[in-house]
């Protein structure tokens, strides 16, 4: 009689491990075990993504790295220590053994993708967002000094990117800049610029610095030449963003010099600007770029884990979980 009721105890232990199969292995796909092994991977990635291109990644990085990876690293290998034991027991579920797997996996992509969406796109919409906007500044009057936080600037009217006295500095790339000037109406109708000519047919401003510079890499020819950086041929555009990038500045910088070499003029403030027609919308563009490739990785993650699942289900089938 004891030797009965173990045996039916036993059997009954097959099967709730089973899943309430008679058969002395479990189906080869739980539908519900499939769509939780895909759907929780995919959210940690989903939740991963969204944090790291997030403001408070931007205002406290140390503690999203903590919070947002250490930490779900360290619980997902406690995980897999727990299923390494249970493997070692006999006692192994292949959707347990499965779904830790595609754990890991959720972690680092979900790191891996904010974090490049996060230097691509966030951080500089966040930058921006933290600068100053200025209107209708003047590049013969201003100098760059009042505007050492500017991240948007709307110029007055008639200021334009002067591409005749462009210069380029080349390094591994051409960094091409371009002063921006401000052209004002004679008594003849005709334009001019600034105030007295020096070297080169180009005016000194009446700040006395030439600050404000279009920019741009391969954009122009090595000499200069044939600048086309940002939306320099548009009429329309009279605005810049700030060039925030601190591997390009220097670069930007000695092109600078050489044109101060060249024009015997001065740029005391260099700032330097995208030269664009609506500062503001290519802001914007930054951060909805980032949405936009948060949803589409997200969609991919989901793809992966599907596949994934699946995938494992069936070699942990074959092993005999």
């Amino acid at each position: 009689m004891l030797a009965g009721a173990k045996e039916a105890k036993n059997e009954l232990l097959t099967f709730i491990r089973n899943g309430g199969n008679t058969n002395s292995k479990k189906l080869l796909q739980s539908p519900l075990e499939i769509f939780v092994g895909v759907f929780l991977p995919t959210l940690v990635a989903h939740g991963t993504i969204r944090i790291y291109i997030s403001r408070l990644r931007y205002k406290y990085a140390a503690f999203v790295v903590v919070v947002f990876t250490v930490i779900p690293c360290i619980l997902t290998f406690l995980w897999s220590r727990l299923e390494y034991r249970a493997i070692r027991e006999g006692r192994a579920r292949r959707a347990w053994l499965a779904m830790n797997v595609m754990m890991w996996f959720a972690v680092f992509y979900g790191l891996m993708k904010g974090d490049t969406l996060f230097w691509r796109y966030s951080r500089t919409y966040y930058q921006f967002d933290d600068l100053a906007s200025y209107v209708n500044i003047s590049p013969s009057n201003d100098r760059g000094q009042s505007y050492m936080d500017a991240g948007q600037v709307y110029f007055k009217e008639c200021s334009r990117v002067d591409t005749s006295k462009a210069m380029a500095f080349q390094e591994d790339q051409i960094y091409c800049v371009a002063p921006i000037v401000q052209e004002t109406m004679d008594s003849k109708g005709s334009q001019q610029v600034g105030g007295h000519v020096g070297k080169g047919g180009l005016e000194l401003p009446k700040s006395g610095t030439v600050d404000f510079w279009a920019v741009g890499i391969n954009c122009c020819d090595p000499s200069g030449l044939n600048f086309k950086c940002g939306d320099s041929a548009n009429v329309n555009a009279r605005a810049g963003i700030r060039v925030l990038r601190d591997d390009t500045r220097p670069f930007f910088l000695m092109a600078v010099q050489e044109w101060t070499a060249w024009l015997q003029m001065p740029a005391k403030h260099p700032l330097f600007f995208n030269w664009v027609q609506d500062p503001l919308m290519e802001v914007d563009l930054l951060w909805l770029h980032a949405r936009t490739n948060w949803y589409l990785d997200t969609f991919l993650a989901m793809v992966i884990c599907s596949v994934g699942i699946i995938g494992l289900h069936v070699i942990f089938y074959n092993m005999g979980f």
